[in-house]
């Protein structure tokens, strides 16, 4: 309709730019980098908590679930890895794999791998 009237709208077309670390082709974005070079700049756990204290009960076996509860679970079963997961504060990533890492069971620490997007 607009040619019709004697103008002339050129087609829109989006170009690529460099990335501005490693020289790859990509659509533009924000950062002007590819996502292999933006993972490796950008540390998306900065701000996360990392680490977080859970009080055993040698007598009994159990873990203290605040306030006042405790629950029973084995060494690196399911349910010890969800009650750590449930008490570290995860806020804006979602959380993709959990597991154990290996740590005895003597030296009190719980160790777990998460992954996260």
């Amino acid at each position: 309709m607009d040619q019709q009237r004697g103008m002339f709208l050129p087609p829109c077309t989006i170009g690529n730019v460099l990335c501005c670390e490693c020289g790859t082709s990509i659509p533009p974005n924000a950062a002007n980098m590819c996502a292999k070079c933006l993972s490796s700049c950008v540390n998306i756990t900065e701000g996360l908590q990392k680490r977080v204290t859970v009080v055993f009960c040698p007598e009994c076996r159990r873990y203290l679930q605040p306030p006042k509860t405790w629950i029973r679970a084995e060494w690196e079963s399911k349910e010890l890895l969800t009650f750590c997961v449930k008490r570290l504060k995860l806020k804006d990533v979602r959380l993709v794999g959990a597991e154990f890492k290996f740590s005895v069971e003597s030296s009190k620490r719980i160790i777990a791998k998460l992954t996260i997007q």
